[in-house]
């Protein structure tokens, strides 16, 4: 690494083409990662419940679930519950740059929306990335999205997290355009934000009592629309102790349309 409905829809496209002066978005919730002596003890079990399963204690499937059920990134990644994926998805993950590969680890833009929170995407200029990207693309028939769940920095240890660069500010642009700015926080764990503009209030108040959603959701949900892109590109950052890469562990999506 380097060191040191029809309605909607037409709003949601003038929304687009609209020059404005972009919104910051703050995170709408946050959630740290278990300590490194409860992740030891989850990796543990985990590793037992893959390779002994049938040895393993009532007790200890108990302490698996409340580990996970206790970490918000650990539930959204491997719990297999249901969620936007049971209906949605990402087509294609592309970045501006990333790191060459050390060894057996590799630095892909696919790292970053592998729902495994160990691989990371870094990207790969010199400096802390300012201006660099990574790209999301979406079928046109996908649900509509509505957050967006960050695990920024290398959260896999902290002494990782702290070595390495985080995104501190990230423009995100749909459709070609600029749309809005997340202020994330410099926190080692995940932090949703939530990307939907409100209708005004005379049209929310409508769509309410005609059981609509009272905002624009991100996409089209239309097989017959073509595919749309979300991009995220690395405004400002907070430095790392050791490393200049800028590091995103996971960023992934949650919407409507789905049940």
């Amino acid at each position: 690494m380097k060191k040191i409905a029809l309605a909607a829809t037409l709003a949601m496209a003038a929304l687009a083409g609209q020059a404005q002066e972009l919104r910051h978005i703050q995170p709408e919730d946050v959630d740290l990662m278990p300590s490194e002596a409860v992740m030891k003890e989850y990796y543990a079990l985990r590793a037992k419940e893959e390779k002994e399963a049938d040895k393993m204690t009532e007790a200890e499937f108990q302490r698996l679930t409340e580990i996970m059920e206790g970490s918000a990134l650990l539930t959204d990644l491997y719990s297999g519950y249901c969620s936007w994926y049971c209906g949605g998805d990402v087509k294609r993950v592309t970045a501006s740059s990333h790191l060459k590969s050390q060894g057996r680890f590799n630095y892909l833009p696919q790292n970053a929306h592998d729902f495994d929170h160990e691989s990371v995407w870094a990207e790969g200029v010199p400096g802390q990335g300012i201006g660099q990207w990574l790209d999301y693309e979406f079928e046109g028939a996908c649900p509509r999205v509505t957050h967006v769940s960050i695990a920024s920095g290398h959260v896999k240890t902290q002494a990782a997290w702290e070595a390495n660069s985080r995104p501190k500010q990230i423009k995100v642009y749909y459709l070609g355009k600029p749309y809005a700015i997340l202020d994330l926080q410099d926190i080692r764990g995940v932090q949703w934000f939530d990307l939907t503009t409100p209708l005004p209030p005379a049209e929310a108040k409508k769509a309410e009592e005609n059981n609509e959603y009272p905002f624009i959701a991100l996409g089209y949900h239309d097989p017959d629309k073509p595919s749309w892109h979300l991009r995220f590109e690395i405004m400002e950052v907070y430095p790392g102790t050791k490393y200049e890469d800028t590091v995103i562990s996971e960023l992934y999506f949650d919407g409507i349309d789905v049940h």
